[in-house]
């Protein structure tokens, strides 16, 4: 009986030491070993794997690429004008066995991450205006993240990790600064709205005096040449005349035409006409009554 109880606890201690010894390594990860504290092997590739039993532990890190939101920060730009930025960092380890080594962990990698790009913003903005931050084009932010992003790789690359990429998210104003640059900004862009309102105005009232006087110069033409137009009718009527009425008859009918037409225009309305004997309008009264 005691030898199968023995035989049983050796089976048990067997089994327990054999599942011990044995572990898998994902995809997407790194595993190591160490033994008591000490680094021991690392294994890179996914499948199954065998430590030593009791002694060894198996530790991991991941090989995708990690985000971390860097902390704010606030910084003087080259005026001696504070900002707050706020960044995020693209990084992935890329030397496990220095990384191991140097940080040993992903919270300490991302206190360095911190330190790094605080110094390498605090310098570079440093360098700048605040006004050519706020105001800067989308290539100026993108060349300033470049730089950010070369700057932060170099120093941290001897702790075996690959930074990718460090955004800057936002420019953000200290609380005691918003209200002034807001004041300004809106002064700028309200004297900006006052120019080109001015320039319209002048443009427009340039552009009514050259249709003025186009206007009128059309104008003079065209009454020129409308009493031109008078002037050759006219003539043209007095010469069709002179052709109808260019003998004593009908000169003389011409006349008498004219003088019926004077006469009833006269007789127009409720009037008294006094006439003389030799009246022009009498004789033709005379001439109508025979």
């Amino acid at each position: 009986m005691k030898k199968w109880i023995i035989i049983a606890i050796i089976a048990v201690i067997v089994i327990i030491g054999v599942s011990n010894s044995v572990y898998t390594v994902q995809e997407g990860e790194f595993a190591y070993i160490t033994q008591f504290g000490a680094l021991v092997s690392i294994q890179p590739d996914a499948g199954l794997a065998f430590k030593l039993p009791f002694i060894q532990d198996v530790n991991r890190l991941t090989k995708k690429q990690m985000i971390y939101n860097v902390n704010s920060s606030e910084v003087l730009t080259a005026d001696k004008k504070a900002m707050i930025v706020d960044s995020y960092s693209i990084w992935k380890i890329d030397d496990v066995t220095t990384f191991i080594r140097t940080v040993n962990n992903i919270g300490e990698m991302q206190k360095r991450i911190d330190a790094s790009t605080y110094s390498v913003i605090k310098n570079l903005m440093g360098q700048l205006q605040q006004n050519e931050i706020i105001s800067d084009a989308e290539a100026g932010r993108t060349s300033l993240n470049n730089q950010i992003t070369e700057q932060v790789a170099a120093s941290l690359r001897p702790y075996g990790v690959d930074i990718l990429s460090v955004e800057i998210k936002r420019f953000d104003l200290p609380e005691d600064n918003t209200t002034a640059v807001f004041a300004r900004m809106v002064s700028e862009r309200s004297q900006m709205a006052a120019s080109y309102k001015a320039e319209g105005e002048y443009e427009a009232a340039k552009i009514r005096n050259e249709t003025d006087k186009e206007i009128e110069i059309t104008i003079g033409q065209a009454q020129a040449a409308a009493q031109r137009l008078q002037g050759e009718g006219e003539e043209e009527y007095m010469r069709i005349l002179k052709e109808l009425y260019n003998d004593p008859d009908k000169a003389e009918f011409y006349l008498f035409v004219r003088e019926l037409e004077a006469l009833k225009k006269a007789m127009q309305g409720d009037k008294t006409l006094i006439l003389g004997p030799d009246s022009p309008l009498v004789r033709i009264i005379n001439q109508l009554d025979e």
